[in-house]
């Protein structure tokens, strides 16, 4: 019985001191994590206050920019403005370095003389192929840096180089007078952003924006909260090494080191527990208080312990996966609608308490749909996810960006960090989205525009600044896409009509809400009417008659004016051969759209609508823009050289405003010119639009061509016009646009009778 009673006893002892055992690994491993997480957070840390630094320099670049020249007290008082010397303990000193190569050295040193009791000398001496001075700057009481001293003297010289050629900042060890410390460099270029070729950087080479920083104090802030815990920022290796240390050394102390950028590296030291039942792990307490337990009991508690800790483990690692994809895009992986909107109120939150305004700015991809219908979803998603990193990769750690959806983004910008100017992060975004982007497997680069809409200030809610932000979307979209524009409170006036009326147009053709008007076009030489021009109107169920100018572009947009121009050529046709059965030998003018001249069955709208109205097509005239024919000046010779063989004239509208010359006009299959009305209107009072139209008739006589001039309001401008030999004319002055009947009862009708109107033909 004792011998069974021993060997009981002896097996709770052995359990009990693998579960010892099992118990001193868990904390040695425990405390071989924590101290490699305090390591990464060391880092980390490091690496966020270096960044940090990057906000200053900005500031600095923008005033720079603003005033390339400043003096001495320019910039000592936006110093103050800015409290740079408070708000970044670290800095000893931030400096203006003016790069002086080789061959100006003496001009430099001359002009530095000036006033000076002592003559400009280099410190350290030496020649060099150039040198590096601090011209102006703010420096921290007991800190100087000479104005004669060569910041590019000594071994880091080829990397400031490098840094002016490369555009990329370089935070480098730097040595003044023995004292040594922490760099940052930055190159500035007179375009205000990085130019995209190294002999470009060069050109637009400015200054070098340099900042002096106490690495101590770097460390002092990473080690915080950290006790019996050191650390060494180190840059190189070996005897050229340059070491900064903080913290205290604990005796038996591990390390760890993590590589930063450019070279630097962060050694974290600090006491770890290996572990041992009779060390200091807590195993000898564990082992005695295991021996007097039951095996029974023992096996249980560890079954049903290391159970239900694997059981958490799993039951929180999901819950953070699915907390995770619930506020995250599951293509880009960055924050998704519902975390912006909570994050967009903290921001609003937080202005208010700092009074302070943040922004946000609302970014979409131009034409993005073109992508999907012309290359996949495949290369669209890879486009978005490569979009959302390079976007992602431009921004400060303080700012936010999210996927709204589809190819919408947006960016969040804190207003608690001074001299962040929304407009220069939109720029920045601008910049880097005009790359081409490359995809493995892919043969051609994808280029992709955007467009940025920004609101600014505090709202009552999240979704007011949102939607203000998506309003200056639309608007710099409507103003040309791949720019950014600020939201207005007129803005949203506007835009309101837009969206009501785009909606309405959607209806109005099946409304039978269009109708034309027509104004005449009168023989210049014996003011006989010899042609009329369609002109679009909608007529609104609530507003009334609206001109082309408030609904032409949103069908532009929508696509719409291809439905609408087809039922415009067909109208137009329709009444001209009305018109000429009954005698009027005239012709009709109808204008066409980029978006129809884009597409290939316009040629076969024109022939239908000549068919179908029975109109000859020498009794056609179809209208273009200068713009809508070099959007692509290829397609559009081919498409006009197709219209131009159904026996149709073709004419150049508001001609003079674009691209007029004599290779353009040689190049297309143009019968006509309409010369701009800000010509004719701006004639007798300015010579130059007077000496323009000359040029324009002469270049339309020696090219074949019929001048038109357009908006005649005055005697005065039809006795110019005449005298210049322009062929035709349209305006106030002779007719407004007219009902189809209206034009026929009082101009067409009377000049029939008194002999003044173009006979039928045949007649």
């Amino acid at each position: 019985m004792w011998m069974a009673i021993a060997a009981v006893f002896i097996a709770v002892g052995a359990g009990s001191t693998m579960f010892a055992f099992s118990g001193v690994r868990v904390a040695a491993a425990r405390s071989h994590k924590n101290f490699a997480s305090s390591s990464v957070g060391i880092a980390a840390t490091l690496q966020l206050a270096i960044q940090h630094e990057q906000d200053l320099i900005v500031s600095t670049e923008s005033f720079v920019i603003g005033d390339p020249d400043p003096t001495q007290a320019e910039f000592t008082q936006w110093a103050r403005d800015v409290d740079a010397l408070k708000r970044y303990p670290e800095l000893l000193d931030l400096v203006l370095m003016r790069y002086v190569p080789a061959a100006q050295l003496g001009a430099y040193a001359k002009a530095e003389s000036l006033g000076r009791s002592t003559p400009f000398t280099v410190t350290p001496a030496g020649d060099r192929p150039y040198y590096c001075f601090a011209a102006i700057g703010v420096e921290r009481k007991g800190r100087t840096v000479p104005s004669n001293y060569n910041l590019c003297g000594d071994a880091l010289g080829p990397k400031v180089l490098a840094a002016r050629a490369s555009g990329e900042s370089a935070v480098l060890p730097l040595t003044v007078n023995g004292a040594k410390s922490l760099g940052l460099e930055v190159p500035i270029y007179r375009t205000g952003s990085v130019p995209s070729t190294v002999a470009a950087r060069e050109a637009a080479f400015v200054e070098l924006i340099g900042m002096d920083v106490r690495p101590d104090v770097l460390l002092q802030t990473a080690l915080n909260g950290r006790a019996n815990t050191a650390a060494e920022l180190r840059f190189g290796s070996g005897a050229s090494a340059v070491v900064f240390r903080s913290g205290h050394v604990p005796a038996g102390a591990q390390t760890m080191t993590i590589n930063l950028d450019n070279g630097w590296k962060v050694e974290t030291l600090g006491v770890v527990d290996h572990g041992g039942v009779f060390g200091g792990g807590g195993g000898l307490p564990l082992l005695a208080a295991g021996m007097a337990l039951s095996l029974l009991l023992g096996a249980l508690i560890y079954v049903l312990g290391s159970g239900r800790a694997h059981s958490r483990v799993l039951v929180e690692a999901r819950n953070d996966e699915l907390r995770f994809q619930a506020l995250h895009d599951s293509l880009t992986g960055l924050p998704n609608r519902t975390l912006i909107m909570d994050r967009i109120e903290q921001l609003l939150a937080r202005n208010r308490r700092n009074g302070t305004a943040g922004a946000a700015l609302y970014i979409d991809l131009d034409d993005f749909k073109n992508v999907n219908d012309s290359l996949g979803h495949e290369v669209g998603d890879r486009l978005l996810a490569s979009v959302a990193t390079r976007l992602a990769g431009t921004l400060r750690g303080a700012d936010t960006i999210g996927r709204m959806g589809g190819d919408e983004f947006v960016v969040l910008i804190d207003g608690s960090e001074p001299m962040v100017a929304p407009e220069l992060v939109a720029e920045r975004l601008l910049d880097v989205m005009r790359q081409p982007f490359d995809f493995d497997g892919w043969s051609t680069s994808l280029l992709a525009s955007t467009s940025i809409g920004i609101a600014v200030g505090d709202r009552a809610s999240g979704g007011e600044l949102l939607r203000d932000a998506d309003i200056a979307l639309y608007q710099a979209k409507a103003k040309g896409k791949n720019r950014y524009e600020f939201f207005h409170p007129e803005l949203q006036v506007d835009i309101g009509r837009r969206i009501r009326l785009e909606f309405d147009l959607r209806s109005a053709l099946a409304g039978a809400q269009f109708r034309l008007l027509y104004q005449p076009i009168y023989d210049l030489g014996d003011l006989s009417v010899v042609a009329v021009e369609a002109l679009l109107r909608w007529e609104h169920p609530a507003d009334g008659l609206l001109c082309p100018d408030e609904f032409i572009p949103i069908l532009e947009q929508s696509g719409q004016i291809r439905e609408v121009g087809t039922w415009v050529m067909h109208q137009a046709c329709a009444q001209m051969a009305a018109w000429r059965a009954r005698g009027y030998h005239l012709k009709v003018s109808v204008n066409i759209s980029g978006r129809q001249l884009d597409d290939d069955r316009i040629v076969e709208h024109i022939r239908h609508a000549l068919k179908e109205s029975g109109l000859p097509a020498e009794a056609l005239i179809v209208e273009v823009t200068e713009t809508s024919l070099m959007r692509d000046a290829a397609a559009a010779v081919r498409v006009l050289e197709a219209v131009k063989d159904l026996g149709v004239s073709i004419a150049v509208d508001d001609f003079g405003t674009g691209y007029s010359s004599l290779a353009y006009l040689q190049q297309f299959p143009v019968d006509r010119i309409k010369i701009d009305k800000s010509f004719t209107s701006a004639m007798t009072e300015s010579p130059e639009s007077a000496a323009l139209i000359r040029t324009f008739v002469h270049l339309g006589s020696d090219l074949g061509l019929i001048t038109l001039a357009e908006g005649v309001e005055t005697t005065d401008q039809m006795d110019l016009l005449r005298a210049d030999h322009v062929d035709e004319a349209q305006g106030y002055l002779f007719a407004r646009p007219l009902e189809a009947e209206v034009l026929e009862a009082q101009l067409l009708a009377p000049m029939r009778f008194s002999g003044g109107a173009a006979p039928p033909e045949g007649g």
